[in-house]
């Protein structure tokens, strides 16, 4: 698992495994190592015991500011093994400024810490621990370099609190991380009942057609596509004929029925550009993108071919002047509607 991969709650496998980006794991690393360069410098600036291997620590000084500028050199350019011998160098920059101010408990050491809360922060548990342990070894090597009194006793306080602050870190950083995914839980949940109560709203619950605000939104869009292209648009009002009939003949399951047979039938036969709305009770508009008036009425004409039980049914059909108002336009196709009903239904009318 590399950069970048996401690691779950627990135990994650893989060295180097982590939730953020290279580019911010290197410029982490690199303010790290400006600010040890920065206080290196101070600390030697001030006054100092006269312990202090001044010329040593300079070089660490600068050992660390190169190593600032290469790190904020390396986001987004050096593979990951890159990342961790900076961190393998920060950790023995440590320990040799510790070393060389012959005060293994003093405030050099307290740099380790920097180190812990960064890999805790940054990778998996395990990767955390390996670095921890180096960090032990590292710190165990100087005491015993240094002759320390009471060197056990030093090496557990200080190992002990580097390992306590990055457990606390690590609790606190899965802690937060837990809390934001599943806050983008929940907002992806609720953005997505949205969407659907959205479509509901926009869908006839029992033919699963647009229903009318839904095509009225998509009569609008299709005039604003229809003058941007220079394209026809023709829209047509489809009505069963003598459905009460029906209905008080079959009952209204069967006409029910009926209604989602004829809304399966005559999406069959229309294309993935046309739109078909249940505008209400057995009444469908239709919206016929890039067709002339002849050509929507051979489209019209085979949904009425494939109405079912028998049905027939009467259509208004118009095309669209180019500068009229949806309203308007639909007012024609309902004009054409009832003059079809009144020269005896089962047929179409162009308006």
């Amino acid at each position: 698992m590399g950069i970048g991969e996401r690691i779950g709650a627990g135990d994650e496998p893989g060295l180097g495994s982590s939730t953020e980006s290279p580019r911010f794991m290197w410029g982490m690393l690199a303010v790290l190592y400006a600010a040890g360069a920065l206080i290196g410098a101070l600390s030697l600036i001030v006054p100092h015991p006269e312990s202090f291997d001044d010329q040593a620590l300079w070089s660490n000084v600068a050992l660390a500011a190169v190593a600032s500028a290469i790190a904020a050199y390396g986001a987004r350019r050096w593979p990951l093994w890159a990342l961790h011998a900076m961190l393998g160098l920060g950790v023995l920059a440590v320990t040799r400024a510790a070393y060389y101010s012959h005060d293994p408990s003093g405030f050099y050491t307290l740099l380790y810490v920097w180190i812990g809360l960064y890999v805790v922060f940054f990778f998996s548990r395990r990767t955390a621990l390996l670095y921890l342990a180096a960090i032990a070894v590292a710190y165990a090597v100087l005491l015993v370099a240094e002759h320390a009194n009471a060197g056990l006793a030093r090496w557990v306080t200080t190992i002990g609190t580097i390992v306590l602050a990055a457990f606390l870190i690590d609790s606190l950083v899965r802690r937060v991380r837990r809390i934001a995914r599943e806050s983008a839980s929940i907002a992806r949940e609720r953005a997505e009942l949205m969407a659907t109560l959205a479509e509901v709203a926009r869908t006839d619950e029992l033919t699963g057609l647009a229903n009318r605000r839904a095509w009225d939104e998509a009569l609008e869009r299709e005039l604003a596509r229809a003058q941007r292209d220079s394209t026809p648009l023709c829209i047509g009002i489809v009505d069963l004929d003598r459905f009460k009939d029906y209905n008080d003949v079959h009952g209204h399951q069967a006409g029910d029925r009926l209604l989602k047979q004829l809304a399966a039938a005559w999406g069959a036969e229309l294309r993935a550009t046309d739109v078909l709305a249940r505008y209400g009770g057995e009444e469908f508009a239709l919206a016929l993108p890039g067709c002339d008036l002849d050509d929507a009425a051979i489209l019209v004409e085979r949904l009425r071919g494939a109405t079912p039980s028998e049905q027939t049914a009467s259509a208004g059909l118009v095309r669209w002047d180019g500068t009229e108002s949806a309203e308007r336009l639909f007012g024609r196709a309902d004009k054409a509607l009832y003059a079809a009903k009144d020269s005896g239904r089962d047929r179409v009318v162009n308006g």
